[in-house]
């Protein structure tokens, strides 16, 4: 009887955290809240329940989200009559008074990343800010886009009951754009999930649909220019001058509707460059192939000028693969144990540090790493958990 009381008082302790997902093109933000719901599921004895909220007309994200809560709304479809309603009485009162009736009815008490109910709701709210991009490379963006997003950040800090940033690196932005603020700030370093190897691809695989060679370099970053794909094309160009072919295959999306042109400029690049057989775009690639490429390299390569929590690097930890990344800030924060940095736009630097890597490559060393990774994941993960499970209940309303 006292085990069955003890269960009843552990599930009424559960704090319902809501989060609304969309139709669209939002990768990155899917990914980071599977990885994040991943982590939660895991967490022994948690105090969280996720919902998911979603418009009736959006795709049902189950799949992606086993066992979690799905709550659909047409107060989410972007056309519907509720949401027009929803918009107009949030412009004339600051809040968003249908939406949060909402998770009041199913018992959620705390709507995260996911933006703002308005000042004094009765929800308790808490923000993300992933980076500041558009603050330290403007070029980037056009003026319409920095003064929106500037605005829609200001708003977000005011509103939020706690912000969410992806690193200490962030954080620091946040105290010098919006230091009134900055007390809402907490960092939550997020960690990728496993990706198992029944998971992945295999090697024979991958060479039959890619023509992969037994050794390569993965670069898997979004083909946008901030992520630096310059640097390495010319990077293999001074070690083709040198006599020394290696491959570097390159995984993500190719369009940007901020830069529809730096794609088919990258590409000419490397045509110019005479490197278009050592640099490999694939593209968007299934999630499996990806998993394989990523098992299978010989080493991760990111050299991106600007991040908020390089994805790519936290994946290089989970799998306990060597990355070769710029030494920018961020990059040096997440301090993956396998990291080799060079400075970001020395291509020189670079050549050498990719020559090394593929030079001293050892396969065995490799699974030694991967085997070391996957014995540390679970506390990893763990932690990734437990900071967030403090910054909900740090939100929560008493």
């Amino acid at each position: 009887m006292s085990r069955e009381i003890g269960d009843l008082a552990k599930f009424k302790e559960k704090i319902k955290v809501g989060f609304v997902v969309q139709d669209g093109d939002w990768l990155g933000g899917r990914n980071y809240l599977i990885n994040l719901i991943r982590a939660i599921d895991r967490l022994p004895d948690s105090i969280l329940e996720p919902v998911l909220l979603k418009g009736n007309t959006i795709s049902d994200p189950g799949g992606d989200f086993p066992g979690t809560t799905i709550l659909s709304t047409s107060l989410l479809d972007d056309r519907s009559t509720q949401r027009f309603c929803l918009r107009a009485i949030k412009a004339m009162s600051g809040r968003d008074w249908l939406l949060e009736r909402l998770l009041v009815k199913n018992g959620i008490e705390v709507l995260s990343h996911s933006g703002h109910l308005g000042r004094n709701a009765s929800v308790a709210t808490i923000g993300w800010i992933p980076d500041f991009q558009f603050m330290h490379l403007p070029e980037f963006f056009t003026v319409a886009e920095c003064s929106l997003r500037r605005r829609w950040y200001r708003t977000l800090c005011g509103a939020c009951d706690r912000v969410i940033v992806s690193s200490e690196t962030v954080r620091n932005d946040l105290r010098t754009f919006y230091p009134e603020h900055a007390d809402k700030a907490d960092v939550l370093r997020f960690v990728s999930s496993a990706l198992c190897e029944e998971q992945s691809s295999t090697l024979s695989t991958l060479q039959q649909k890619y023509e992969t060679p037994d050794r390569y370099f993965l670069l898997p970053n979004q083909f946008w220019a901030h992520k630096n794909h310059r640097v390495v094309i010319d990077a293999l160009k001074i070690l083709k001058d040198a006599g020394h072919s290696l491959a570097v295959y390159a995984t993500g999306r190719t369009e940007d509707h901020r830069n529809p042109n730096f794609f088919p400029s990258l590409k000419e690049h490397a045509i110019r460059c005479g490197v278009t057989d050592n640099f490999r775009i694939l593209g968007v690639v299934p999630f499996g192939d990806l998993v394989g490429l990523m098992r299978n390299a010989v080493a991760f390569i990111n050299p991106s000028n600007f991040e908020g929590w390089s994805t790519s690097v936290e994946e290089s930890k989970t799998l306990g693969k060597l990355v070769v990344l710029s030494d920018i800030p961020v990059h040096r924060e997440q301090a993956p144990r396998l990291g080799r940095y060079f400075p970001q736009d020395d291509a020189e630097t670079l050549a050498k540090t990719l020559l090394s890597v593929w030079q001293t490559y050892d396969p065995s060393t490799d699974i030694a790493n991967q085997e070391r990774a996957r014995d540390e994941f679970a506390a990893r993960q763990m932690e990734f958990a437990r900071s967030y499970e403090k910054i909900v209940r740090t939100a929560r309303r008493s």
